[in-house]
């Protein structure tokens, strides 16, 4: 079903996204759009990425390439792209559909550890809901309590009022609990620095060397926190266990 929804999903983009763009002077998004869509991802990635070449910042322009590079089977690159998209656009759903969709790929997981499987269940909600439906909820949840407070003053009898006050109270810990998970989402989006493995493999070495020693190897899509730059390597660190450098030339950074 999901392998459906999310080629549903690129078909879909290409009827709204290219005119989103349009305004901005690029040859190569026509003749990117062209080529996708008589199935030469190869050439589309080339077109679109000579937009990107020139400087063109946008979230349909990204999501077009993630799609083009996941169909041509570079999961690294698509990962990258729908990352680099969801920074410009944190709110649209198609996104971070394709994004998770991917990430499901990906042979290396953060947080192999064992975790509180409550902790664990409540992270899996928090990635799974986007923050745009985060935001659609809380809305919903306060206008239901705001009803349910001024129906409150109508209903008659004590028990009445205990159910209304009961609901209120426990809409209010929802809504809180959304808004929170919403809230560290957007400052996540704001301040941390994300990275992609976009070759097949990156080694994370113990020092910013060709020569140090090699302390783990991320496999192709693998995604990590960027702390720093030191010349070509990018200092990572990857759950709790995972913490070295890796090439820039193996990675792709989300900016």
């Amino acid at each position: 079903m999901k392998l459906k929804r999310i080629f549903l999903t690129f078909a879909a983009a290409f009827l709204l996204t290219s005119a989103a763009y349009a305004a901005e002077k690029c040859e190569g998004i026509d003749a990117g759009t062209k080529a996708y869509n008589e199935n030469d991802f190869e050439r589309a990635i080339d077109e679109w990425r000579t937009c990107v070449d020139e400087g063109i910042v946008n979230a349909d322009l990204y999501y077009n390439l993630g799609n083009a590079y996941y169909r041509s089977g570079k999961l690294g690159f698509a990962i990258f792209y729908y990352k680099s998209a969801l920074r410009l656009h944190p709110s649209d759903d198609d996104i971070q559909h394709n994004l998770n969709f991917a990430q499901t790929k990906t042979r290396d997981k953060e947080g192999d550890e064992e975790e509180n499987p409550i902790l664990q269940g409540l992270m899996n909600l928090h990635h799974a809901i986007s923050l745009k439906s985060q935001m659609n909820i809380a809305l919903v949840l306060f206008w239901a309590i705001a009803i349910v407070t001024i129906g409150r003053r109508f209903v008659n009898g004590s028990r009445g009022k205990n159910i209304c006050t009961g609901t209120v109270f426990a809409l209010s810990v929802i809504l809180c609990t959304i808004g929170a998970s919403a809230i560290y989402k957007m400052i996540v989006l704001e301040t941390d620095i994300t990275g992609v493995v976009t070759a097949s493999s990156a080694d994370v070495t113990s020092a910013p060397s060709d020569r140090s020693q090699t302390l783990n190897t991320l496999s192709e899509g693998t995604s990590f926190e960027v702390i720093g730059e030191q010349g070509n390597f990018a200092e990572i660190r990857l759950g709790e266990k995972i913490r070295g450098f890796v090439k820039l030339s193996e990675v792709g950074i989300v900016r």
